[in-house]
Order: C-alpha cells, then sequence, then structure tokens
C-alpha cells in the first residue's frame, strides 16, 4: 500500500511504521488494535492480556534493532524487565534514546501495571481498575507513537497526522466507525449527547 496520502485517505498503521520489519509491524499492530478494542469495550482482563502481548512485541523490536537478535516469537520471554534491563544497556551507537532507554522504561511501567495491579482485582476499598485500564492504554498509545516517530516512512505532515489521531481523547461512551460518531447511552438527554459528542472532538 502506497505510503501517499490524499483528500481525505488518513495514513494508516501499516503505513506510519512502514520502516518496522514486517513480522513485528504486523504483531505491534493487531496486539495495539486488540488492546484498543478490549479498553474500549470496557474488558479489563483481557485488556491486560493484550497489554502483555504489546510489550513483549515492542522489546522483541527493540532487541532486533538494537542487538540484531531477539527472542523468538512462539518463545516465551524468561524475565521481560530483565530483558529490558538489557537493552538499555546497549551501545550508544546501536540506536536512538528513545530505543535504547524510554520505550523499554515505558514497557517495563506498562508490563508491571498490567501484572503487580491484578488488572481485573477483586476486594480492597477502592475499585482503580478503571484508572488502572486508562493508564495502560495511555503508555500504549505512547509508545506506539514513539514508534512511529522514529519508523515512519511517511511525510513529517502524515506523520503528525496520525502521532495527533492516537493522542486524541478516547470516550467508551462513543462508537465510531467510517467517520460517524454515536453515543452509546440511550438515557443521555439530547443536550448531553451532543455535549459528549463535542468532548470527543480534538
Amino acid at each position: 500500500m502506497a505510503s501517499t496520502n490524499t483528500g481525505n485517505n488518513k495514513p494508516t498503521l501499516e503505513q506510519a511504521l512502514g520502516n518496522v520489519p514486517d513480522q513485528f509491524r504486523k504483531r505491534l499492530i493487531s496486539a495495539f488494535l486488540e488492546l484498543r478494542t478490549r479498553f474500549r469495550e470496557g474488558k479489563l482482563d483481557a485488556a491486560g492480556l493484550s497489554a502483555g502481548k504489546f510489550c513483549e512485541a515492542v522489546l522483541r523490536l527493540l532487541q532486533n534493532q538494537l542487538t540484531g537478535t531477539f527472542v523468538p516469537f512462539g518463545q516465551k520471554i524468561p524475565n521481560l524487565v530483565t530483558a529490558c534491563s538489557t537493552v538499555e544497556r546497549a551501545p550508544v551507537a546501536s540506536g536512538v534514546e528513545s530505543l535504547r532507554i524510554i520505550i523499554p522504561r515505558a514497557i517495563v511501567f506498562l508490563y508491571t501495571l498490567r501484572n503487580k495491579r491484578g488488572i481485573g482485582h477483586v476486594g480492597g476499598d477502592v475499585d482503580a481498575n478503571q484508572i488502572d485500564l486508562a493508564a495502560m492504554m495511555r503508555a500504549a498509545d505512547w509508545i506506539m507513537c514513539e514508534l512511529i516517530r522514529v519508523f515512519h516512512s511517511l511525510s513529517l505532515e502524515e506523520a503528525q497526522d496520525v502521532l495527533d489521531s492516537l493522542a486524541e481523547r478516547e470516550i467508551p461512551d462513543i462508537w465510531e466507525v467510517a467517520g460517524r460518531k454515536r453515543v452509546l447511552r440511550p438515557e443521555l438527554s439530547a443536550q448531553d449527547k451532543a455535549l459528549i459528542l463535542l468532548y470527543s472532538e480534538s
């Protein structure tokens, strides 16, 4: 698919990550979109699984870019935090600081939140599931934006358009397809629906 963009056609994630090797790109995008879908649907446990797959796909890409080797897909990464620390020790000449330092630390945060906070947990005085899930989603958004910034094969304008779209607010009460939006809360008044639709616009 060409990376040029005409009319109202926005670049796709495939185009935005055009310089990422195919075997990593497909898995990255699949796990990321799966996480977004489960976030919108409020499926906490399922979103946690998707976040784990996303972290592992990103880590393998970093390993490949910085060291030339990576833990094969289908083979368990023994300790993801340790693997990220190893990536951080890669020589300066092996890649930009974002790949060596910043993204690995973001992966550790996302993976730790996914594991240690017990996404979908029960008990306790305060239910933190929603804010945990929102933090996971924004961390994944940031990682994806940073990968696009480093690996994009688009014009600067097109790459910026993709980054801006990922940075937009996610409103669980909004359903959008083919450029049309619907409010998924029929009990709201027309005025409240209009306010939600306005808030969802960047």
